[in-house]
């Protein structure tokens, strides 16, 4: 091998560790400009601007930036302000693609990134071509974060592996096209006095399936997915907010003709359907609550920094890329491990990437929300001559006993069964006992 050909190779190396080295920190740059820049959380979030595509996008930038910058020192007197200027022209070719081709927004979502990756590599990979020091702490960081966010890359990409969504629809399912154009997915099994099941988040129709086992023998049991959720799909134009998916499920009542219905409420399922119930108390008969409110909730308390966490920038990173969220928050409010096919199931339809939004749009909902809240609460006392059966979940962190107690008050004619041993999603943990405390609720 010649001289010659060593110093070559010697130079590619050198330029590939150079870019490759600028990817790392321009691969963070590009992340946060993507989450920092102006849009709803979660359901406001475009795919094309997910991390598994940016990552790679700001490798491929960096290295290529690498080997066309010693290209521009033998051939322009300005090498970097040449650089800076191909890098700008070609952010803004993208931008120009993705506003004639891509979906509305896009590109103003994309530009912040698009135009600060574009300066940034136009800053660093000079700097990193022409340095011949090396700092041992520096490779070491820099090794360190390339890994993770490889990692991060890897994992992003195998979270969106499934099978179809539709698949999902079981022996039991139902699609209704509401007056107001949503498409929502029920399931119905039994005959007699109707039971209707209102889902949280991260969830849908699916977590009711162990109660309706136990309950269809002698009731209506009706569980439906909101629009967003499970495989109910939205109108276009629809909000997703709390008081628009409690006006579904008003119409979704009104629909299927339902009355004196027996409410069984868990999570959102709360909040959305004791709206709906306090518009309407003179179709609802009874309520069963569990791990849920129904009232403003303060940044201050528990609750309330939570949403703002996972409501947040942080929250809406890991769910929209990882799916991070939901399996986090289902594996964690369950006490028992749940076996493998069930957590899937419950997973799946926040798998597809346009599906994410909605379980990272939720949790800031809850102080963002705080005007409806504000109704759901005033119009409790037109549900006091309800008869009420509360859960307490004892393992339940972000809804302790004084929101139990707050429900005691609001429905005089209660009775609480306490869940010492359960977390956040109660019926997974006590499907049997819930089940006969619900049948013994329901007896005349």
């Amino acid at each position: 091998m010649t001289q010659t050909s060593t110093q070559t190779r010697m130079r590619m190396f050198h330029l590939l560790r150079a870019g490759g080295a600028a990817a790392v920190l321009v691969v963070c740059l590009a992340t946060l400009a993507v989450l920092t820049a102006p849009h709803v959380r979660g359901i406001g979030f475009f795919p094309a601007l997910r991390f598994a595509v940016v990552a790679p996008a700001c490798l491929l930038v960096s290295v290529t930036a690498a080997f066309l910058y010693p290209l521009l020192v033998a051939r322009s007197s300005r090498p970097r302000l040449t650089l800076a200027a191909v890098l700008v022209g070609l952010a803004l070719c993208v931008m120009g693609g993705m506003a004639v081709w891509g979906p509305e927004g896009l590109a103003v979502a994309a530009a912040p990134a698009l135009l600060g990756v574009a300066v940034v590599v136009s800053w660093l990979v000079p700097r990193f071509v022409d340095s011949s020091r090396r700092s041992r702490v520096g490779t070491v960081a820099l090794l360190a974060l390339g890994v993770l966010e490889t990692v991060g890359v890897v994992r992003a990409v195998s979270s969106e592996r499934a099978s179809p969504v539709r698949e999902l629809a079981g022996a039991g399912s139902r699609f209704v096209t509401l007056p107001s154009g949503a498409r929502v997915h029920y399931v119905e099994e039994g005959q007699g006095e109707t039971l209707l099941f209102l889902h949280g988040n991260p969830a849908w129709s699916y977590q009711w399936r162990e109660l309706i086992r136990g309950l269809r023998g002698s009731y209506r049991c009706i569980a439906l997915d909101y629009p967003g959720f499970g495989l109910s799909e939205a109108p276009a134009g629809f909000g997703f907010t709390p008081r628009e998916e409690s006006l579904v499920v008003e119409e979704f009542v009104e629909q299927l003709q339902l009355r004196d219905v027996t409410l069984v409420m868990q999570d959102w399922g709360g909040p959305i359907g004791l709206g709906f119930a306090g518009r309407r108390p003179e179709l609802v008969k009874r309520v069963v609550l569990g791990s849920t409110w129904a009232w403003p909730t303060s940044t201050r308390e528990p609750r309330g920094i939570f949403s703002v966490i996972a409501g947040g920038p942080v929250g809406e990173f890991l769910q929209l890329n990882f799916n991070g969220f939901a399996s986090f928050g289902l594996q964690n409010g369950v006490v028992r491990q749940l076996p493998s096919g069930v957590l899937e199931t419950y997973l799946r339809p926040f798998v597809p990437l346009e599906r994410r939004g909605i379980a990272a749009f939720y949790p800031g909902q809850i102080t963002a929300a705080t005007a409806y809240f504000q109704e759901v609460e005033a119009a409790l006392p037109r549900l006091a001559d309800k008869e009420a059966l509360l859960f307490w979940a004892h393992l339940d962190q972000g809804f302790p006993r004084s929101d139990t107690e707050r429900f005691e008050k609001a429905f005089p004619k209660h009775r609480t069964v306490g869940l010492p041993n359960a977390n956040h999603f109660f019926f997974e943990d006590t499907a049997e006992q819930v089940v006969a405390e619900v049948r013994a609720f329901m007896r005349p």
